[in-house]
Parts: C-alpha cells; structure tokens; sequence
C-alpha cells in the first residue's frame, strides 16, 4: 500500500479532486472531514472553547468564530493545531490499518505548517490559479473577502510542500480536465 498526502491551497479543487479519486475506486481520508467530526466531541468542544472563548455557540463550536481567531492569531493558531492535529492523523493512521489492502490511500489536507507525518509521504500537490481560487471561494458560505485574505495569507507564508510534491496537478480548468489530469496522475502512482 502506497499513501500520497493531496495537499494544496485553499480553493484549488482538493474536494473535488477527492470526488474524482472516490469515483475511481481511491480510499480517500479528508482531514477537513475529520475536523468537522472531532468538533463534534464534547470533550474537543470544551478544549476549543478555553482555547478560544466564546466559540461556543448553543453547545457547537462556530466555525467561523475559530476560523476568523486562528487567522488572525497565530498564537491560537498552534494551540489549535497542537490539539487538533495529533487526533486527525491518529485517525488517519487507523484509515490506513483497515484499508491496508488498498494499493493506494489519499489523504487529503490543506497547507498546514511543517509537520513531520506530512513530510514523511508523497505529496501530490494541487494548485489553481489565485484570481480563480478567490472565484471559487467567493462562492462558499460564510466566506467574506477578510477571511479569504487571511486563509490565503497564512498558506502563502506555510507552504513549503510546493516545492517538495512528487506530482502536481495545476486546477485552472474544468472538471473533466481535472478528471484527465488526475488520471495521468495516477498512472505514474
């Protein structure tokens, strides 16, 4: 079994990229989807809220409040992923042990700063275009222009992965010339 990490910036297809691996038989693990879940936890609900008080909201932490804090705070920032990131790639390695008999697993994360489980695979990084990533993310919920700048800032400054991937996929385009590139891509897997 092969792992690769699909990492790449915020708006660069990395869900969709994930849709078109899962239609082609790809176990797929998304850190994202992962994160949601944890966020759901009463004991991680009560770690963010002392981390970051006051996001907290009718017994569900509010995104939006911790997405705006850790963009904004770098300080909030590593306690959240300090807290957070071990339990995700715990989880990912638990992934790995029930899908061992797959011949390749993608785990799908956007830019975090260095970390050494990143670091030890293959990376195959995803990346669009900036003016068509804002396109993309002017369309998602609860996204404003301040915080596609602060997500976008905070990646440009953390991204070593970019010039250490093993394959690039480069999303400027449709779809299914997505599709196209992520099947080349998985020929040379």
């Amino acid at each position: 079994m092969n792992s690769y990490i699909l990492i790449g910036p915020i708006g660069s297809g990395k869900t969709e990229a994930q849709k078109i691996f899962q239609n082609l038989n790809i176990k797929c693990f998304c850190a994202d989807n992962t994160v949601r879940k944890l966020y759901e936890d009463q004991e991680v609900i009560s770690k963010i809220n002392e981390i970051i008080p006051n996001s907290v909201k009718n017994g569900k932490i509010d995104k939006n409040i911790v997405r705006e804090k850790i963009f904004t705070d770098e300080d909030k920032l590593k306690l959240i992923e300090s807290y957070i990131h071990p339990k995700v790639f715990l989880e990912f390695e638990n992934f790995k042990i029930k899908f061992n008999d797959q011949n390749i697993l993608i785990f799908i994360t956007p830019i975090i700063k260095s970390n050494n489980f990143l670091e030890k695979n293959n990376i195959i990084y995803i990346n669009a275009d900036k003016d068509i990533r804002i396109n993309r993310l002017k369309k998602r919920k609860n996204y404003n222009k301040k915080i596609i700048e602060n997500i976008m800032n905070y990646q440009e400054s953390s991204d070593i992965y970019i010039k250490n991937y093993s394959h690039i996929i480069q999303n400027n385009g449709s779809l299914l010339q997505l599709k196209i590139l992520i099947q080349q891509t998985l020929s040379y897997l």
